[in-house]
């Protein structure tokens, strides 16, 4: 079925959102979160986003009620994968299996997808895996620092390693890093440079009412297995946000990872938050992406940094 004709569905329909619907889209979106979106996100997002992207509506009665966005990426292995963002139905849908008929269109715009994949809050974690029967393959913790503290000039980084084998790790080009950090409407983006070619890019985030400080590191460029650089290459990214006033470091790092180990020896320690990553292989030979160990995972591969 192509999810660009427009079928009725009693009095619900479906059909791709058009730049039309912006304003209806950003209703929905601010209607439901504390930090608002503009149309400008909603634009970039979608409508000039780097990759193949598709914006499923729900409407009842001429009137959108419902959006499902899936963006078609890929793995550095090139395996293509569909990742949901974005997904949201106002109270007068739920319950009607308007989430899940949006889902299998959205799906269906792109049939050349291995795998589905969405990083969502706990709400959306529920209806991934109860409506579409995505897999909740883990709970990811934010690693935060406090950057007050001086960090440490040596750390120990003897014992395991952790898993150095190959990780299942999201594509970023040079051109894909310049839409996604150069062009966000939202936040601004700095890159701080390590040794031997790596970075870092980090991000501020301050408090509308506090007015208090606070950094993410959200993406490296690093060789995993050299913990003596990634050790480096932290310790300038926390010193360049510390520079900037912050009280607190924060990024991602999966516990089976070599990172993990090197960002615990430097003191940052995990802060639960309700963040999740859902998977559906629909290809059979990748059932093994259905194991969180398979992944390295950074703050930049979610929508929400």
């Amino acid at each position: 079925m192509n999810p660009s004709i427009h079928i009725e569905t009693g009095r619900i329909s479906y059909r791709r959102a058009t730049q039309a619907d912006i304003p209806r889209l950003r209703e929905i979106f601010n209607a439901q979160y504390a930090r608002k979106k503009g149309d400008e996100y909603f634009l970039w997002q979608y409508f000039e986003s780097a990759w193949p992207t598709v914006v499923i509506c729900a409407e009842e009665n001429g009137v959108v009620e419902g959006m499902f966005g899936l963006q078609r990426r890929e793995l550095e292995e090139g395996i293509r994968v569909g990742q949901a963002i974005d997904l949201l139905i106002t109270p007068r849908l739920r319950g009607k299996g308007v989430f899940a008929e949006m889902g299998r269109r959205a799906s269906a715009s792109f049939p050349d997808l291995g795998l589905l994949c969405v990083f969502p809050n706990l709400n959306g974690r529920n209806a991934c895996v109860k409506s579409l029967g995505w897999q909740d393959i883990a709970k990811i913790d934010t690693l935060v620092l406090d950057a007050t503290r001086e960090l440490p000039g040596v750390v120990e980084l003897g014992g395991s390693a952790g898993n150095v084998g190959r990780f299942a790790r999201f594509r970023w080009t040079a051109e894909l890093r310049a839409w996604r950090l150069g062009r966000h409407p939202d936040h601004r983006y700095e890159t701080v440079p390590g040794k031997a070619g790596a970075f870092a890019v980090t991000k501020l985030f301050q408090d509308p009412r506090t007015l208090r400080c606070f950094g993410d590191v959200v993406d490296l460029k690093a060789p995993l297995a050299d913990r003596v650089l990634l050790a480096d290459l932290f310790r300038r990214a926390v010193r360049h946000l510390a520079g900037k006033g912050v009280e607190s470091v924060t990024t991602w790092a999966l516990p089976h990872t070599p990172l993990y180990g090197v960002l615990s020896a430097l003191g940052f320690v995990p802060l639960s938050q309700e963040r999740y990553f859902c998977v559906k292989a629909i290809d059979p030979a990748l059932g093994y992406l259905h194991n969180i160990s398979s992944w390295h995972l950074n703050e930049i591969d979610a929508e929400i940094y």
